[in-house]
């Protein structure tokens, strides 16, 4: 298996391609062709839509968490202070309570990563 320092780069494509190409896909195919549909048909396809979106969108942001770990220098993620690193606890908390909280979360993480603080913490 091919992997970029630990990450498998079948999880970068899982999680950071192929869901822009989805999306893409979905909204195209939603812009140019249901929207000239009758509107109740429009606002069911339209909310179906939304919510696959929200699905991709979460894949997408682990999938740019994943990028950042295969990409980033190993003197920034060696400084992390926390156990698991603070883009681990972003994966993790996205999955556990979903795409705006675990962001937020995660970005509250990354805040407080400065001196004297640091130990274990899990979402």
């Amino acid at each position: 298996m091919l992997k970029i320092r630990e990450i498998k780069v079948k999880d970068l494509l899982t999680y950071f391609l192929l869901p822009l190409i989805i999306l893409t896909g979905l909204w195209l195919v939603y812009g140019l062709y249901l929207v000239k549909l009758h509107i109740a048909i429009n606002i069911i396809s339209c909310l179906v839509f939304s919510v696959l979106s929200y699905f991709l969108l979460k894949r997408f942001a682990i999938g740019c968490v994943l990028l950042y770990k295969a990409t980033a220098p190993m003197s920034v993620r060696d400084a992390c202070r926390f156990e698991p690193t603070c883009s681990t606890y972003m994966i993790m908390a996205i999955n556990k309570y979903g795409l705006i909280r675990g962001l937020y979360k995660g970005f509250r993480r990354i805040i407080r990563c400065k001196p004297p603080n640091g130990g274990i913490d899990y979402p």
